[in-house]
Order: structure tokens, then C-alpha cells, then sequence
């Protein structure tokens, strides 16, 4: 007999077998959304992670109005999950209870035969992947690394849709994943992961998630979401975050001037060529209301000899940096110097002291940033990534940038990948560690600004001020899948974040002449970031028709800015 589940919003229609799914209907628009689709269910071992464990045997089923149970398993019965689907009123709740004769890594659920318009991810700063997605392109997102709220939304029309949900407050990987089913090029198919914690060693992983229909667009549940995420970690509005200084509120633009380039050997600008430049800027737009983004201040250009950071020599050394911070300073301007927030190199002299707070991921791999020099699809080592929960790194980084911002009067330290997050094998939890990490710094210097690239929920509470992902025009920079005509940007996470975080653009926006620039702007336009203009190379003019309207986009920004106080 098929099994019926019915929440407020959906009904589903199990099989007899209750991986086959006979409908699923959304109540308020009247449509049945899947008809004839199928769950399935399987795990993935640590020790061999692209080899699968497909659960597909059913067993012990008991259902009624109340609730479905049922047993999936392996071939050999070693392999098992209960799972149990309940009505309730957040929609319909999904239980797993996994078990295996050895350590489990991950366990995935997906429905497949989904009649969607297109599916909204707050991920890369917000996705939206439409109906045209092609079956030989699946995307996978991670929680919270590029995946940043824990939810995805399937629109089916006229402002109706599925969502597709989990609410843990603590830090846990997940992993979804959105794509068609080759044969069924019109459906689609949603997929959840569960990850066990770091070091795997259990042979039980039990995870819950829900699947509820929503109505009035899909800033209906982003405000569900939202509301849940301000009570959950205890958000305030950037505005009264208390690291978010008041000369912040009126930043409208940016001016991003990089100094030495590490792949050119030789600077982009010197210190002296920026005074030029800002002196030239502040007659285009107000100083007070221009933050200065100083990209490859230090040494030898970003990340070199990180996490050390000694102005430039090659630039003009300390006293022609804290000229020129002082002469931004007279001009009115606030300055940003550019950091790392982990990244230490293999060659720094203290790395052998801090080798034991290298992230280590599940498998047992210590982790890097990485670059392929030589097109083998190998990367060679870089930099090591440390644990920013480590006591000994925050002790460092603390001395590090409270010494840059003591001698030379620093108003912003810009955190770079505070966006990352890994299940590390054998530090303290890594996403709880980025977070109290960045507050370490703000209670040590209170008024300073501390920005971070790219935002999740976990570090949401610490960041009043993100650089923002998820431009198509910047695809390509972080390795996802680039510009096509079904992948767009979507306001689903300024929409879900911007009460509590300012969005700027990207460290890596392009300049007015690239062929990339007039797409990029027009993404930062549509979502409400701060732009920014930034000078890779003293060539790169300060003039142009879109430079002047970048402008004019700053000063429609400047009028939702509440007036200074007398204070």
C-alpha cells in the first residue's frame, strides 16, 4: 500500500517500496512536484571515500499517518540505516541512524525527479541554477566552506517552492549537491551529505534534516531562516555590532591599490605612487567616505613570508608606509591593510614550531594552499594552513597585527579565507576556532575594523564587514564551475546576511578594462555591494565612464547611511 506524509504545506506518497516516491504535492499551489521519483540513500567510507556504499535493500517498514520507518541496506546487511520520515510543523522531518562494521565518513540522502523552475543556494555570496542545468554539470556545495546557510530553496512558479533545510547551531559539514539525472534531463535531483566529525573513528553517524514547501517567493523562508539564525547566535545589526567602528557605517567605496605583485617580482605601485593616487582620487570622491585596500603592502606581495608583514622595501620600507598612511590619514581617508588569517609558509623559521596546528583533514592529510607551476594537475606547496583555534596562533597573530596596527595608526586589518572551514583530524574544532579567533583580535584592539572574505553562519557573528563571492565574473578565480547561461547570482545571501554584515566587493574585482569588469559591476550593482576600484598596475587609470558610475552607484548607497553623531 503507498504510504502518505502529510505536513501543513506538502504531502509526500511513498511506494510499498518506500524508496520509490509515487508524489510529491505542494499543497498551495495545487502542483505535484515529483511524480514517480526515488530516494537514495548511501555511505562512503574514510578509506575509500570514491567508492561508495549503496544502500538499496529495504526492510522492517512500518508506516502510518504519524510516520514512515524503514530499514536501508548494503547487499550484505553489514551496511544499514534506519531512517524515519515524520510530519511535523516545520514540514517533513528525515532521521538517519546509520551503522557499519568499520568508521563511517559520510552518509548521503537524494530525491531525484524534482519538477523545479530553478534552485536557489545561499552559496559563493548566492546562486540561483536554473532549469537548463545540463545532466553532465552536478554541483556540490560544503557547508559552511562555500555552502554558507544551511538550506536550499526549488522554485516551482508563481512565487512557490520547496526547501530543503537543516538547523544545527553547532558547527557540523555537510554537503549538498544539485543536478540532473542523466535520462531525466528535465528533473531534478537534491542531495544531502553528513559528515562525521574529525578524527573518523565511529561506526554509527545519525544526521536530520527537513523538506517543507513555502509560499510568497523565496524571501519567505530566507526570513524564516533568518529569524532563526538572529535568535540561534545572537546577531545584532552591523550597525550596533560592537566592533564596527562608526567611520565604517559611512564607507560607500573602496580603493584597492596593490603594491608589490609576488608573480612580477616588482611592485604594482610603490608607496610613494599611492600617495599619488589617493591625492588624485580624493578630488573623484570624498576621502571620508573611501576605504584604502592595501593588496601586497608587505615584502614580497601577498602571502609571502606570511604570517609576517614588513612594509614593502622594494615599495619605500616603514617610512615611506607610514607616510603614506599618515598622508591618507590628513587626506581623510581610512586604511586597510591585507592579511592572512592561517596561512603560514613552509619556509617561515617558526613553521617546524607550528607544524602541530597544521589542519590535518580526515584522511589524514595536512593541508595548504597550493599553487600548479608546472600544469601537472599537482599543486605545489605554498602555504600551511594552522588551525586559527590553536592558543599559540592567536598569541602570534595578536603580537603580528597588533604591531602593525600600534606603529603605523591602522584603522582596518583585512583577514583573507576567513571563509574556510575543515573537519581538522587533530586540533580544536576549526569553525568555533575561526570565529573565537577573529573576536580575540577585536577585544584586543576594539577599534579597529577587522574584515573577512566571504561569510558563513558560523563566523557570521564576528564579521560586521565581508568581502563577498559568488560573481560569476570571479568563477573562475576559486575553481567552481565558471560563467554559463544556467548558473546566475542570486541576492538570496545579501538578502539573508545584510542586516548583519556590510558587503564589499572582492579582493580580486577587475579593473574598468578588463572585457570581465561590465558583468562583474553589474552582479556587485544588482546586490547592493559597496564597489571598489581597484589599481593593479600604475597603467590602471582612475577616470572612465565606469568608473563615474561606480561613483554614482556610492552615492545612492551613501543615502540609506544614517547621518554621524556629534559624538
Amino acid at each position: 500500500m503507498p504510504i502518505p506524509l502529510s505536513s501543513e504545506r506538502i504531502q509526500l506518497i511513498l511506494d510499498d517500496d518506500p524508496l520509490g516516491v509515487a508524489a510529491l504535492t505542494h499543497y498551495a499551489a495545487g502542483k505535484t512536484v515529483c511524480s514517480g521519483g526515488r530516494q537514495h540513500f548511501l555511505m562512503r567510507l574514510p578509506n575509500r571515500p570514491s567508492d561508495p556504499v549503496f544502500l538499496r535493500a529495504v526492510s522492517e517498514v512500518e508506516a502510518n499517518e504519524q510516520a514512515a520507518v524503514f530499514t536501508v541496506a548494503d547487499d550484505s546487511g553489514d551496511y544499514r540505516a534506519r531512517v524515519t520520515i515524520r510530519p511535523t510543523d516545520e514540514g517533513l522531518r528525515f532521521h538517519i541512524e546509520a551503522s557499519a562494521p568499520e568508521p563511517i565518513w559520510m552518509v548521503e540522502w537524494k530525491l531525484s525527479g524534482l519538477e523545479l523552475h530553478e534552485v536557489v543556494v545561499p552559496a559563493l555570496g548566492g546562486q540561483a541554477l536554473g532549469a537548463n542545468m545540463p545532466a553532465e554539470q552536478p554541483v556540490a556545495y560544503k557547508y559552511p566552506f562555500w555552502w554558507n546557510a544551511q538550506f536550499a530553496l526549488g522554485e516551482i512558479g508563481g512565487g512557490d517552492g520547496l526547501w530543503l533545510r537543516t538547523t544545527d547551531a553547532e558547527p557540523r559539514f555537510k554537503l549538498l549537491r544539485v543536478h540532473k539525472v542523466e535520462g531525466e534531463e528535465d528533473l531534478f535531483a537534491l542531495g544531502l551529505g553528513f559528515e562525521a566529525d574529525a578524527p573518523v573513528t565511529s561506526p554509527t553517524l545519525e544526521a536530520t534534516w527537513t523538506l517543507d514547501g513555502y509560499s510568497g517567493g523565496w524571501q519567505a523562508p530566507v526570513e524564516i531562516h533568518r529569524r532563526w539564525l538572529e535568535g540561534t547566535f545572537d546577531l545584532v545589526p552591523y550597525r550596533e555590532h560592537p566592533h564596527f567602528p562608526e567611520w565604517a557605517d559611512r564607507i560607500d567605496f573602496v580603493l584597492e591599490i596593490w603594491g608589490m605583485r609576488k608573480d612580477q617580482g616588482r611592485p604594482g605601485h610603490t608607496f610613494a605612487d599611492v600617495i599619488e593616487r589617493i591625492e588624485a582620487f580624493a578630488d573623484k570622491h570624498p576621502p571620508e567616505r573611501t576605504l584604502l585596500y592595501l593588496p601586497g603592502f608587505a615584502e614580497g606581495g601577498i602571502d609571502d613570508k606570511i604570517p609576517d608583514y614588513e612594509p614593502g622595501p622594494m615599495l619605500g620600507g616603514r617610512d615611506g608606509f607610514r607616510r603614506l598612511v599618515d598622508r591618507a590619514h590628513d587626506l581623510g581617508y581610512r586604511v586597510m591593510i591585507h592579511t592572512n588569517v592561517l596561512g603560514m609558509t613552509y619556509s617561515h623559521p617558526r613553521f617546524p614550531e607550528f607544524e602541530q596546528y597544521q589542519v590535518v583533514d580526515p584522511f589524514g592529510r595536512p593541508q595548504g594552499w597550493g599553487n600548479d607551476l608546472d600544469g601537472d594537475w599537482l599543486a605545489e606547496p605554498y602555504f600551511a594552513y594552522i588551525n586559527p583555534g590553536a592558543e599559540a596562533w592567536g598569541e602570534l597573530m595578536e603580537q603580528t597585527l597588533g604591531g602593525l596596527i600600534e606603529d603605523f595608526g591602522l584603522d582596518a586589518v583585512f583577514l583573507d579565507q576567513t571563509l574556510l572551514a575543515f573537519n581538522d583530524s587533530r586540533g580544536p574544532n576549526f569553525v568555533t576556532g575561526m570565529r573565537g579567533h577573529i573576536e580575540r583580535l577585536q577585544r584586543a584592539y576594539p577599534g579597529v575594523l577587522f574584515a573577512g572574505e566571504g561569510l558563513n553562519e558560523q563566523v557570521l557573528p564576528a564579521l560586521p564587514l565581508a568581502q563577498i563571492h559568488g560573481l560569476d565574473s570571479i568563477a573562475e578565480v576559486h575553481g567552481v564551475e565558471g560563467a554559463t547561461p544556467w548558473r546566475r547570482v542570486h541576492p538570496v545571501s545579501t538578502a539573508l546576511f545584510g542586516t548583519y554584515t556590510k558587503f564589499v566587493a572582492h579582493l580580486l574585482t577587475k579593473h574598468p578594462t578588463s572585457a570581465e569588469f561590465e558583468r562583474q559591476e553589474t552582479a556587485y550593482a544588482d546586490l547592493g555591494v559597496v564597489p571598489a576600484l581597484v589599481l593593479y598596475r600604475r597603467s590602471h587609470g582612475l577616470d572612465g565612464p565606469a568608473v563615474d558610475a561606480m561613483l554614482d552607484r556610492a552615492d545612492r548607497l551613501t543615502s540609506d547611511i544614517p547621518a554621524p553623531s556629534d559624538s
